[in-house]
């Protein structure tokens, strides 16, 4: 056989054997390159190619529903225009109909006026030529390029998520400071430094700002005395302010009864109105007392101004505030270590800056001794603990292979050479997801199911090694073969039921690894399974034919 021939050959010149060690080890030099050069990115999930996605509305604390409604009409009227939108609901002052995402995002919540969430539904992925993630990034720059402007609106486009549900994509938690004031403000420098990195969007820091505003205080007294009854003087201000619904219309081409809503003119809620205009519009409501007289409501209502307080959160009874941000068709980690780099760059003329656990950082202001602790949470923090589990089974899978083949040889270097060749299968997943992303349009990342998938094949790989051993032993006993023929029958021998395996587990996977979650786990497999013959055909004769002799 030729191939027999050819590992033989290469069994008995030291210089072939040496060859497969060099080309061995440039091949794995290179494959773990791809990560520090950014040729494969690392990603907990690939983003998701889904029917729907939702929009979430935040205008300045203190906007009026009206003003909300705009910005909202702003989206709709953009979004229309797009051929794969099929249908927009929308819910001003309060968030969408809960699922779980939105439930970890506070969807919840929300009940103010300034507030919105919009739900997009677009067509069958079948049905368009573009997947869902790139259609939100394409809107996303239009929508927010002509409907930001209006009061200051912060506009997030939210996806789908993959995997598990976080709050956001980049979640930064700032503690410490003496004040809210003082942590907002170092909140305001973060989000500055994350809106720097091109591939981050929808930043947005979840503190309130102080904002003015008018309290009516009714002076109860000075209405009794005029014989005015209170409960009415309440009814009226909360008609012309709030307003309220007095009854229903019922018509036969509707579900449900229509509500009437009766406020007075709008007019009457201007946001930038002062002390005055507010007096002068209260002078025009009247009231009627018992003696049948006409009496200004202004009479009895004081306007008193007050500054709203922000709302105040915390988490494990520590105050704190969050920064959040989303990728825009990237990974979590590349920007967020740019992000990183330059915090620590241009906030330490400020601040004495210490690395803490992992990625997370601790300010102390040299000035005023203030301390800021910022850690990171989001799906950055579910990758990285994701990954730290993986690469903890990994290790601990190669460990038990290592002690159950010592159990098995009775020999540390044969067991250790079989541990080896199952770890060099790391080449074909890693280059295997190379040419994957040299052939999609998309990135395609190595993902935590691609990692799933090099564990399952450390199984694989030891057992091609196991026959090829045991089936050398059996040649050197029963036809007295030198090592060297052994191992190379052995090897020529076994690469058949080898290949048939390989073949079975690469046209299986080859259904995933098209798909959004899985696909990591089918190029794995595939690129792993088929560098593993190779491995297993010249790899694994050489690495046990100086061992093979200690175990016969």
């Amino acid at each position: 056989m030729r191939l027999e021939k050819f590992i033989y050959s290469i069994l008995e010149t030291p210089f072939k054997s040496y060859m497969v060690y060099f080309i061995t080890l440039v091949l794995f030099i290179l494959s773990l390159a791809t990560f520090p050069t950014q040729i494969i990115k690392a990603k907990m999930l690939p983003s998701k190619d889904s029917n729907t996605f939702s929009i979430y509305v935040d205008l300045k604390d203190g906007s009026s529903i009206n003003q909300t409604k705009e910005v909202t009409q702003c989206i709709s009227q953009h979004l229309q225009k797009n051929k794969n939108i099929t249908n927009i609901s929308a819910f001003l002052g309060e968030g969408q109909p809960l699922d779980f995402a939105a439930l970890v995002k506070q969807s919840a919540l929300k009940d103010k006026e300034s507030q919105a969430e919009m739900i997009v539904n677009i067509l069958k992925q079948e049905d368009r030529d573009i997947t869902s993630y790139n259609l939100v990034s394409k809107l996303r720059d239009e929508v927010q390029k002509n409907c930001s402007s209006l009061y200051d609106a912060n506009i997030k486009f939210i996806e789908l998520p993959a995997g598990p549900p976080v709050l956001a994509s980049i979640v930064t938690e700032i503690y410490g400071g003496e004040s809210f004031q003082s942590r907002r403000d170092f909140a305001l420098k973060i989000a500055q430094i994350l809106k720097n990195q091109t591939s981050l969007v929808d930043i947005d820091i979840l503190a309130d700002k102080d904002f003015v505003m008018y309290e009516l205080e009714l002076d109860n007294s000075k209405a009794i005395m005029s014989n005015v009854d209170l409960e009415q003087i309440k009814n009226i201000l909360f008609l012309a302010f709030e307003g309220m619904k007095v009854s229903v219309i019922n018509q036969s081409n509707a579900q449900n009864q229509i509500p009437i809503f009766l406020r007075l003119d709008d007019s009457r809620l201007l946001q930038n109105s002062t002390a005055d205009d507010l007096k002068a519009k209260l002078q025009t409501l009247k009231i009627i007392n018992k003696q049948g007289n006409t009496v200004s409501i202004s009479e009895f209502v004081k306007i008193k101004e007050i500054i709203k307080e922000p709302t105040i959160t915390s988490k494990n009874l520590n105050l704190m505030i969050n920064v959040i941000a989303e990728t825009n068709k990237d990974s979590q980690i590349y920007p967020l270590l740019n992000a990183r780099d330059e915090m620590l760059n241009s906030l330490s003329k400020d601040y004495e800056v210490t690395k803490t656990n992992l990625l997370n950082l601790s300010f102390v202001d040299k000035k005023t001794k203030e301390k800021f602790d910022l850690v990171f949470d989001g799906e950055l923090k579910v990758t990285i603990d994701t990954f730290i589990d993986l690469g903890g089974a990994f290790i601990i899978a190669l460990v038990l292979i290592f002690f159950l083949m010592v159990m098995y040889y009775k020999s540390f270097a044969i067991s250790g050479g079989i541990v080896l060749s199952s770890f060099i299968s790391i080449i074909g997943v890693i280059f295997a997801h190379v040419i994957m992303d040299l052939i999609t349009t998309d990135t395609f990342y190595l993902t935590a199911t691609s990692l799933i998938g090099f564990i399952g094949l450390i199984g694989i790989n030891s057992r091609n090694s196991t026959l090829i051993i045991d089936f050398s032993k059996q040649l050197v006993h029963e036809k007295n073969l030198s090592i060297n023929e052994a191992i190379a029958k052995a090897t020529a021998t076994r690469s058949k039921p080898i290949i048939l395996t390989v073949l079975t587990m690469v046209f299986a996977s080859a259904l995933i690894a098209n798909d959004a979650v899985f696909g990591g786990l089918g190029v794995a497999l595939i690129g792993g399974t088929l560098i593993s013959y190779i491995v297993s055909m010249f790899f694994v004769p050489v690495i046990i034919k100086n061992q093979l002799k200690k175990i016969l």
